[in-house]
């Protein structure tokens, strides 16, 4: 496994264990009952995101390579960020929840499937299937049931491995980025000059949009939903592309720029939340 690889596995790990660590089972069982908005959040996350993806591609003309690194972030929600959402930004914490063990777990099924649907003919012939499925399964699926099964067997660990988690993420994302910096900076002009960038900030303020007007009548749910829906899956990502695509493509730096652009806009968009919503404590009981 090349350097790359190794760096964006152990992002994928990181982001899911960290999710499943989080599960709270009284949320969980209360927000599963909700069956009208997480219906009306997963199409927005896995049928409507993906298809205005492959719009903005079309209408920009992105070239092959970047336009599979927007395709990816496009079709492979990131929900593990939105906990931190929804803590910090008045969202509710019961769906953040619900979405975060939901999400990864859906992936394994959908994004294979989506994936060989919208990605460009020349890139989706050469990722090998039964090896993304694999590769979900193995780095995706699996940490987050160890996750839970932390948290509910040995509860006192779950603080401590919460600590290593959040120091290692970011850490993986700046050994990413040494990795492929001097190939990021010459990409950058070239995502910038095929209007990837543009394509890119245009996907992640609609797809905002989209979770805000799928996320139900309540303020809480709505910012929860908003952000989760902007917010991709940047260690799946960046795994399939290091893995199955190279480094030496304009993929991987595609989905970086990505995950810059969606971390400054949600960042926006949450201070904004924050200030406008009712109330900026966390609703901690389950919606009704």
């Amino acid at each position: 496994m090349n350097p790359a690889k190794l760096v964006s596995a152990i992002m994928l790990v990181t982001l899911t264990l960290g999710a499943g660590l989080e599960i709270n089972r009284a949320h969980l069982a209360a927000m599963l009952k909700n069956a009208r908005l997480l219906s009306k959040v997963v199409f927005g996350n896995f049928i409507v995101v993906p298809i205005i993806g492959v719009l903005l591609a079309r209408a920009f003309a992105l070239d092959s390579d970047i336009a599979t690194g927007f395709l990816l972030m496009a079709i492979a929600p990131g929900v593990p960020f939105v906990l931190v959402g929804a803590r910090k930004k008045g969202g509710r914490l019961a769906l953040a929840v619900t979405m975060a063990l939901l999400f990864p777990l859906l992936s394994v099924v959908t994004v294979p499937i989506t994936a060989s649907l919208v990605l460009p003919p020349d890139r989706e012939a050469s990722l090998p299937v039964l090896q993304f499925v694999a590769t979900l399964v193995l780095f995706q699926f699996v940490p987050v049931l160890v996750g839970m099964f932390i948290a509910y067997r040995f509860p006192e660990s779950v603080a401590k491995l919460e600590k290593v988690i959040k120091l290692l993420f970011p850490l993986t994302i700046l050994i990413l980025l040494v990795f492929l910096g001097p190939r990021l900076i010459a990409d950058i002009g070239a995502v910038y000059g095929s209007r990837g960038m543009l394509a890119i900030a245009c996907i992640v303020v609609l797809s905002m949009l989209t979770g805000w007007l799928l996320g139900g009548p309540g303020e809480h749910e709505r910012v929860t939903s908003s952000l989760g829906t902007a917010l991709r899956n940047i260690g799946l990502c960046a795994l399939v592309a290091t893995s199955s695509f190279g480094t030496h493509s304009r993929i991987v730096s595609t989905v970086l720029v990505y995950l810059l652009i969606q971390f400054v806009l949600t960042m926006i968009a949450g201070a904004a939340f924050r200030r406008n919503i009712k109330s900026d404590a966390v609703i901690e009981e389950p919606a009704t």
